[in-house]
């Protein structure tokens, strides 16, 4: 596991458990530096992760400090919403497996240039994925990514997590996302994949990641079954 993520563990499990105080404020970089000895940019990195997730803030020339709703942040189910990946929600003792149903690369439709800003002539990795909690049929989803954002992409890559090597090793700086949310009935492949009964619908997400730049770097659906999953949206106001 990557260091700062070591590090945004140990301190997630510290504010959860009351460690740091809801509206506390945690040590200065250069003192969690030394406690967990690592670098600044480590820790920088940590802490950025914990403030996507919502459980922290920062206030430049002040510090960084515990959201006061954590309580409730940390006891919702896994969410969608937000753009940390599936893989930085879920905990400890729960299993994820990816199983890759489609990966290969072609050219993008009209849609999908308009979606990604690209042309038709930038070839996209077209990737379809089975994701599985616990044993449990999670949700199936369906990714465009542009080859020349994030090249080099492989099946072990995809059995793993796909935002960590384009975090780590393509070193892209994710920004917003853009997402659209419906139900829907139960196609064949949720049939098949997730289990689903004719009377069960899905939730379907449609989701553009966006680098910090502003770039789309990714066009997804993806069908969650209704009983795994919730919504969850949080603004940016410091409470």
């Amino acid at each position: 596991m990557a260091k700062y993520k070591t590090v945004a563990d140990a301190l997630r499990k510290q504010i959860t458990r009351g460690d740091y105080p809801k509206g506390g404020q945690l040590p200065n970089q250069n003192e969690l530096a030394e406690k967990f000895v690592t670098s600044r940019v480590t820790i920088k990195k940590a802490l950025d992760l914990l403030s996507i997730e919502g459980l922290v803030f920062s206030i430049q020339g002040s510090g960084t400090y515990v959201k006061k709703n954590i309580r409730q942040l940390s006891e919702t189910g896994i969410k969608i919403g937000q753009n940390i990946g599936l893989t930085h929600q879920i905990g400890e003792q729960t299993e994820l497996v990816n199983k890759v149903l489609a990966f290969n690369v072609r050219f993008p439709r009209d849609e999908e240039c308009k979606y990604l800003m690209i042309k038709k002539e930038s070839p996209v990795y077209e990737i379809k994925r089975l994701r599985v909690i616990n044993n449990k049929p999670y949700s199936v989803e369906y990714s465009l990514l542009p080859v020349e954002l994030v090249p080099n992409i492989t099946l072990g890559i995809l059995e793993h997590s796909v935002y960590d090597y384009i975090r780590q090793d393509v070193g892209l700086i994710f920004g917003g996302n853009q997402q659209f949310i419906k139900a829907a009935p139960p196609n064949d492949e949720d049939r098949q994949y997730l289990s689903c009964k004719d009377n069960e619908p899905v939730l379907e997400v449609t989701k553009i990641m966006f680098l910090e730049n502003g770039r789309p770097f990714e066009y997804s659906k993806v069908r969650h079954r209704y009983d795994m999953v919730e919504m969850c949206f949080n603004d940016t106001q410091h409470e």
